[in-house]
């Protein structure tokens, strides 16, 4: 069982995530006794915070962590439709007494702050305050998953994985992304770990990424945002990338480069332009270079 901590009440107005949070944006409102029903607790990696088709007994906001959106389809298989971090609220099903209709596992350790539906009965003139943050958080809900619907619907898999890496920072506020396993990317993604780590590599050489470690990379958000729209970066904006250069300073190699002599090219031996035919005609076993 994971590990269940009382809060305190200064706990909200402590909180990083408080302008974020549903909880935290109406703290103000509440009356002193409803912050004594609030809690906070670890959940494991792999645990089922939310499961479609049951009803919940309290509201759910996450502190700290990732987790996989899924929903079953007719066929009885759970299928991922996107992610969900910091501040997510699971909270709609158990206000309106229905059956939940998304499942939520969490793809990391972390913190989940519950409210049970009894205090939501001692919000009095609160309420009125509660309901509209839950309508945002709806919106935003509907937002979150409209965006990794729009993802899968790009073409190739370099494009998709952009725009999966530019919604990855959103959701966790950092340039600094702490990367999911390739499998679940592929769930996201509906293609293979392998298209997945070459997908990656390409990002990575077109200057859409920076490696740290295993699990993490640093993006750089403008480039992949033009990686998303086409999968290659023109020449211009890849030499800014790879020389840390803006515009301006380009525009001024480019002044320098024209006002520098030039510089003869040597013609190629008779040798080395036989090589660049002499396997023509002899099949080349190139394996999976491109994705369909």
């Amino acid at each position: 069982m994971p590990d269940v901590t009382a809060t305190t009440g200064n706990t909200c107005s402590d909180c990083a995530c408080r302008p974020q949070c549903l909880l935290g944006r109406v703290d103000a409102s509440f009356p002193t006794a409803w912050r004594a029903h609030l809690s906070e607790r670890r959940f494991r990696k792999g645990e089922l915070l939310q499961r479609q088709g049951e009803r919940m007994h309290c509201v759910r906001v996450i502190k700290i962590g990732a987790l996989l959106v899924q929903r079953r389809s007719d066929d009885g298989v759970n299928r991922s439709v996107g992610m969900a971090g910091c501040c997510a609220s699971l909270a709609t099903p158990a206000v309106l007494q229905q059956p939940a209709g998304l499942s939520y596992v969490a793809l990391t350790p972390g913190r989940v702050c519950e409210l049970p539906l009894t205090a939501l009965k001692e919000l009095g003139p609160a309420v009125d305050s509660f309901a509209l943050e839950l309508a945002r958080e709806q919106l935003l809900e509907a937002e979150r998953l409209a965006d990794w619907g729009r993802i899968a619907r790009i073409r190739g898999v370099v494009g998709q994985m952009a725009g999966a890496l530019v919604q990855l920072a959103d959701l966790q506020r950092s340039t600094l992304v702490r990367l999911p396993s390739h499998t679940v990317l592929a769930a996201l993604l509906a293609t293979t770990r392998e298209s997945v780590a070459r997908a990656l590599a390409h990002l990575a050489h077109e200057g859409g990424l920076l490696r740290r470690d295993r699990w993490h990379c640093e993006i750089r958000r403008e480039a992949l945002l033009e990686l998303a729209c086409g999968g290659r970066r023109s020449a211009a904006s890849l030499q800014r990338t790879r020389r840390g250069t803006g515009p301006a300073d380009t525009a001024g190699a480019t002044h320098h480069a024209a006002a520098s002599p030039a510089i003869a090219l040597q013609p190629r031996s008779s040798a080395a332009r036989s090589v660049r035919h002499v396997n023509v005609s002899t099949p080349v076993q190139t394996g999976r270079l491109q994705e369909s």
